[in-house]
């Protein structure tokens, strides 16, 4: 092999021996920087002298804690004596174990706890709790959320009833109903109960559901619209709803999403909605959404794909509509006309026919 092959590989190959090198320094220096980082916020986070606010900005830069660090969290969260915020936080940060699990149950059964505490408490646990803890564990967690369904505090009680509705708890959902049956002592509010009883299946609460139909409440409306548009004898007046201008724009835009899984009639409306210049934003961008959701998964003649794909032209032409949230409702129209005529053959057709 001659020197100069040598030399020329040589050239190629050192320089990125070096960068290798370089990199490796690096890589090293920011895993020493992260340590220092973190060795700094676990410092500040145990420290009790330190304010609560430094406390709570230290513990985002904490990452997964050593165990020296588990058994000092576990002490601060069963500790009074600490600001709630911090306790939460040490205890969500703590490894699920026998001690997390002692603590958190010791905490829910302690009335003079603060309902946020608690609240917090009940939400983490449940979430972290799967099939895989024993089953004696998740039985204990169950009899713990029920002891507190009658809880004096509000944010237990939501906490406890969306845990084990969630669940389909028999306890919990039957305590729901019989009190929304009653219309008296509903113990969660009124739009989280309806809430809750949709995720258990609303067809299962039908009966129950449909007297609330006729409440005022636009956060009651926005709920009981989209948990009775599976029901036939309920869907003309959310229909109703859903048209009407005078109708709240949240219960319009929840009983349009709803509907549009349920009733076969639905582009009908939802293109007048999506033409109709007097019509909210929100409304039309909606309407649009959902439109798009029904061609895609539900399937629809050739002649309401086209009459569609007209109304989200016209619409793709105006200027300044936008939703309360800032969405330009006439780019993205744009840009849904530009996917129906890729992607639907008749409006491909009559776009090309119409020239």
């Amino acid at each position: 092999m001659s020197y100069q092959y040598i030399f020329r590989w040589s050239v190629v190959v050192l320089p990125l021996m070096l960068v290798g090198t370089a990199c490796a320094q690096s890589n090293s220096n920011n895993v020493d920087s992260l340590r220092e980082v973190k060795r700094i916020a676990t410092e500040t986070f145990l420290d009790s002298s330190m304010p609560t606010a430094r406390r709570l900005r230290a513990a985002e830069n904490l990452g997964y804690p050593e165990d020296s660090t588990f058994v000092a969290m576990l002490r601060i969260g069963t500790d009074k004596s600490e600001d709630d915020a911090i306790r939460l936080v040490a205890l969500k940060k703590h490894r699920y174990d026998e001690g997390y699990f002692k603590a958190v149950l010791a905490i829910v059964a302690d009335k003079t706890e603060s309902g946020a505490l608690v609240s917090g408490l009940i939400d983490d646990i449940s979430r972290r709790t799967t099939f895989r803890q024993p089953a004696e564990m998740r039985q204990q967690l169950q009899e713990a959320f029920r002891s507190v369904l009658d809880d004096s505090r509000p944010a237990v009680r939501l906490s406890a009833y969306r845990t084990l509705v969630s669940a389909h708890d028999a306890a919990a959902i039957d305590r729901l109903v019989e009190s929304l049956r009653s219309g008296q002592n509903i113990p969660i509010p009124l739009p989280d109960a309806i809430e809750l009883l949709d995720v258990d299946g609303s067809t299962k609460h039908i009966g129950t559901l449909r007297p609330y139909l006729e409440n005022p409440d636009p956060a009651v409306q926005e709920q009981v619209a989209r948990a009775l548009a599976v029901d036939p004898q309920s869907r003309q007046v959310i229909v109703g709803l859903a048209n009407n201008i005078e109708t709240p724009v949240a219960v319009r835009v929840n009983a349009l999403r709803a509907l549009s899984r349920e009733d076969e009639e639905f582009m009908s409306y939802a293109t007048r909605l999506v033409s109709n210049r007097k019509e909210k934003p929100n409304v039309r961008y909606e309407a649009m959404r959902s439109g798009m959701g029904r061609l895609n998964y539900q399937g629809e003649t050739a002649s309401i794909q086209v009459n569609f794909a007209l109304a989200v032209e016209q619409l793709s032409g105006e200027q300044g509509v936008v939703t309360t949230d800032k969405r330009d409702v006439g780019a993205e129209a744009k840009e849904l006309l530009a996917f129906l005529r890729r992607n639907f053959p008749a409006v491909r057709r009559y776009f090309l026919q119409r020239g």
